[in-house]
């Protein structure tokens, strides 16, 4: 009961934060209070910060660009950079030197390779690419804030084992907040080696939306799906449908594209045949929503967060080392961690 009452102040700190989860915290996953609109406000009030955000970013960002990401929840860019380019940036990222993460989710294994500052030095193109300021104008929008997002290689890897299916191929939304994520195809995706799938317009806080969110926390901290009871709402395909405009669309591109999604749209991970993978650039950048102001984008700031993930994996590290288990994302060592 002590223990209990001395986080009661941390709890409450957590509301004005981007804590979701509807078990960790007791306040958040609350019946009582969620039936008086406790998570439908956060949601509203995240929202409305998030477009406010948007708005002081949007400078010298295509008005085609900025009207998509709001209405749909994505945007979508093919041929992204000249072909020569291109191809010089596939080449790089196969040959990449960082350090290797992978995470294993049901029968799917992601590897990222973190693009910290020293990794990039290594990396011209990939660093060119990043400091672009096209490029850096459409990011800062989309995530509404000046810091960049946090950046890796990823390859995803399907059906590596006989597990269950990977959870994340179930439609859901992240989380309670609009958050960014982008995806630079460095390979084409087809529905063999599972392309990413949206709900084009589920993206805007409609009655529907509020309506659904505030039924979903009423259930979620005992709901039987743990992502769900995380605060990562699992989405049945018949509701997935009432969000957004029209059905799910899956995603698939040819290399060189371009695209970028608010997950807090309904969205997944298609289904993949068995020994496929794809390659791209991915990036995520989730921040405080309740900040009106879209915070400070300098180079020192954005090179502080790559140590500030680094350290904290590595307590993650440790700490699993002592319960004789690996982390949730752990390092992969050899020299084919990355080139496979």
């Amino acid at each position: 009961m002590f223990k209990r009452i001395t986080r009661m102040p941390w709890w409450l700190v957590e509301l004005f934060t981007g804590t979701k989860s509807f078990v960790a915290n007791p306040l958040i996953g609350s019946r009582r209070l969620n039936r008086l609109g406790l998570h439908v406000g956060r949601v509203a009030l995240a929202h409305g910060m998030m477009r406010l955000r948007m708005a002081m970013l949007s400078w010298r960002v295509p008005r085609e660009d900025r009207r998509q990401f709001i209405e749909q929840g994505f945007v979508l860019k093919r041929d992204y950079l000249p072909e020569d380019e291109y191809r010089a940036l596939v080449e790089e990222v196969r040959q990449g030197q960082g350090e290797v993460r992978q995470c294993i989710q049901g029968n799917a294994q992601t590897r990222r390779m973190l693009l910290a500052p020293e990794v990039l030095e290594k990396m011209p193109r990939t660093r060119a690419l990043l400091r672009d300021p096209a490029f850096r104008r459409l990011m800062r929008f989309c995530a509404g804030h000046l810091r960049m997002p946090i950046c890796h290689a990823e390859r995803v890897m399907n059906g590596v084992s006989e597990a269950s299916p990977d959870p994340q191929t179930n439609l859901h939304v992240d989380t309670f907040q609009p958050t960014m994520k982008f995806w630079l195809y460095l390979e084409d995706v087809s529905d063999l080696n599972g392309p990413f799938v949206f709900v084009p317009g589920s993206t805007r806080l409609n009655r529907e939306r509020l309506a659904w969110e505030y039924r979903m926390s009423q259930q979620a901290r005992e709901h039987a799906d743990r992502y769900t009871a995380r605060g990562s709402f699992r989405v049945e395909p018949e509701m997935a449908a009432r969000l957004g405009d029209r059905p799910p669309q899956s995603f698939k591109v040819p290399g060189n594209t371009l695209l970028i999604a608010n997950t807090f749209g309904v969205h997944a991970r298609g289904h993949a045949q068995p020994g496929t993978s794809r390659l791209a650039l991915w990036g995520m950048s989730r921040t405080n929503p309740f900040i009106p102001l879209p915070g400070l984008g300098f180079e020192s700031l954005n090179r502080l967060q790559y140590r500030v993930l680094q350290r904290m994996r590595r307590r993650e590290d440790e700490r699993a080392a002592v319960q004789g288990v690996l982390a949730s994302w752990h390092r992969v060592e050899g020299r084919d961690a990355w080139r496979q």
